[in-house]
This record gives structure tokens, sequence and C-alpha cells, in this order.
């Protein structure tokens, strides 16, 4: 807990992260070299200055970081960091079906790789490289966990790539679920809100795109994930509202006995029901750290894993703006576009 402490006063200042906005890959590098992804900025292929570079270059810091803290935890803490860890896992093998099936260059492809666990950065390559088709990708992982879950969902629904990543990310959410059932006191109380609220806010945003692209309720039911606090009596009504404002009186009433962030933000998403989808998915994007922000503050005077899980939750916010950032530099995109892009919680200033 000391050593994810620590780590977390390494987090860029939210003003120094919004300056960087508008800037060329120049200076956003040369001010990453004095921030705690400098190791990875300064690596050997540094003369290779693009998007692909920077990218890379935060991925593996995250991964590396994510390492440190795995190696220094233990017992029922350490089995929920990596199955947490396996989010990233499951992220490559998506990305490597979607470049495979896309026909997408391998080294585009690798910017999204990041580079940890079985799945590393070499053998990510060797699997995109020697694949020529998504069935040699399922193939390639017919020994790991992920190979099986995949080859029964394509026995099941075919080469629909949205459906596979939905059997995928099923599975590592049940499996991270099962992992808090073992954690113990206010362990498993954080745990549960920090990734309970992760859940429903995923769920209430496929229930949210269902219905602005008119899918039927039993279609949208499919890409549900394993549900926490909004249980799936709770989802069922949310799927029967006409429409987007409805939906939100619904789950705003059926929260207040919930956390206080999930009143926050079903109040916001309420108020702000007639803005475009992207605006409402911004807010849902903003509940697990507000969620994480909420219980570091609340159980900040004992040692407990809410530190690793902010931690590890606001730096991936980070890396996340940071790639945005470096995104809307190369593409020349207004500065006022890239900042509504953006993931900054309310409470986020309140750490700096």
């Amino acid at each position: 807990m000391p050593r994810v402490a620590i780590e977390n006063l390494k987090l860029i200042e939210i003003d120094d992260l919004i300056n960087l906005i508008g800037k060329d890959l120049e200076v956003i590098r040369n001010a990453l070299v004095d921030s705690p992804y400098s190791e990875q900025i300064l690596a050997p292929s540094q003369d290779m200055l693009n998007s692909s570079f920077l990218e890379a270059a935060l991925l593996a810091n995250y991964a590396e970081i994510m390492q440190k803290i795995v190696n220094v935890s233990s017992g029922n803490i350490k089995k929920l960091l990596l199955s947490l860890s396996k989010k990233l896992e499951v992220s490559n093998v998506k990305t490597m079906l979607r470049a495979v099936k896309g026909h997408i260059d391998v080294d585009k492809a690798m910017k999204h790789i990041v580079p940890l666990g079985i799945l590393d950065s070499n053998r990510c390559r060797e699997i995109m490289e020697a694949a020529r088709s998504v069935e040699d990708v399922i193939a390639a992982l017919s020994d790991f966990e992920y190979g099986k879950v995949l080859n029964h969902a394509f026995n099941e629904r075919g080469e629909d790539l949205k459906l596979l990543e939905v059997a995928l990310d099923k599975a590592v959410y049940r499996e991270i679920l099962k992992t808090v059932e073992k954690l113990t006191g206010v362990d498993q109380k954080i745990a549960y809100n920090v990734i309970g609220i992760e859940l429903d806010a995923i769920n209430i945003k496929i229930i949210l795109k269902g219905k602005e692209l008119s899918v039927s309720s039993e279609i949208v039911k499919e890409y549900l994930m394993p549900t926490t606090f909004l249980n799936e009596t709770i989802l069922e009504k949310a799927l029967m509202a006409t429409d987007t404002q409805s939906m939100m009186k619904r789950l705003s009433m059926t929260v207040e006995w919930l956390h206080p962030v999930y009143k926050k933000i079903f109040t916001q998403m309420l108020a702000e029901s007639n803005l475009p989808l992207s605006r409402l998915e911004t807010l849902l994007d903003k509940a697990p750290l507000e969620m994480s922000l909420s219980v570091l503050r609340e159980h900040s005077r004992y040692y407990n894993i809410a530190f690793i899980l902010a931690f590890l939750n606001l730096r991936w916010a980070e890396l996340k703006n940071l790639r945005c950032i470096i995104k809307g530099s190369e593409r020349k995109s207004p500065p006022s576009q890239v900042r509504k892009l953006l993931t900054i919680p309310d409470e986020w200033q309140k750490l700096h």
C-alpha cells in the first residue's frame, strides 16, 4: 500500500495535462520526459517521433506499473489484480482480431498492444503476422483461456467481432467478480463499489446505444455484462423506457439507496438527457473514477485496497487522456474539440 501511495504522487497535474492540448508532438514528448513516463519516452527509438511511438511508450509504462504492483501484492489482493490485468490482455486479443479481420498493418495494430502478461508484444506480433483469418487467431490462442472462450462463441455466433468481444469481456468480468468475493471486510466493499459501478456504467452505455440504434431489447440483452448493483430487474425496466429522459428518471429513483456517486452521475445524466449520446457516455466514463476517488477519500486513514484501485484507474484515465491529446495534435484537431473528449472527473481536481 505505501508503494502505491508513493506512485500516486506521480500523476501528472491536471493543469499541466490540459496545457498540452494543441501542442506539437515534440513539445508533448519533452513534457513527458519530465514526467512518470520518462523511462519509456527516452527509449532508444525516441528518434522516431510519431503518435505510435508515444502511445506505445504510455502503454508500456502502464504495463510496467501494473506488473510492479502485482509483484509486491499477495493473497487475494494479488489474485484480484491479476484478474484485473486480464482486461488488458483481452484488449490485446481484440486488437489482434480487428487487425486480422480488417487487414490492418501489423505495425499500426501494435501501437494498441499493452505489453503485459502472457500476450506480450512479441507474442501478439507473432500471432498477427502468421494469421490470415479470425479463425487463425482463435487457433493460435487455443492453449489459453481466451482461445476457449472465443472458440465457443465462434461456434455459436460465427465471425461477428462484436459478439466475440462481448464473450471475452463477460468471461473476464465474471472472473473479476469471483476474486472480489474472496476479499474480506472493507477491501471487499471497496472493490465491489469500484468494479460494480464500472460494470453498471458499461451496461447503461449499452442500453443507451441500443435505444439510439433502435435495437430490440432482446438483442441488447445479449451484449450486457454481468450485473452488480443495477441488477437484471433494474436493467429490464431501463430497457422498457420509451426515451432517454424517462430511462434516467427511473434510474435516478432506483439509485437512491446506492453509493452517493451513483446519485451524482444519474442526476447529471437526467439534467443532460436531451444532449447527444457522446455526452452521456462521457459522464458514464467518469463514474469509476469518481467512485475510486470517493472511496479513497473515505478510507484514506487506513491502508486498504482503495489506494490500489484508485491509482490504477486514475493512471489509466491519464493515459487515455494523453493518447487523446497526442492524436489531436497529430490530426491538428481544434483544442476545444480535444478538451471535450478528455475524461476528467470533478473529484480529480481535489487530489491535486
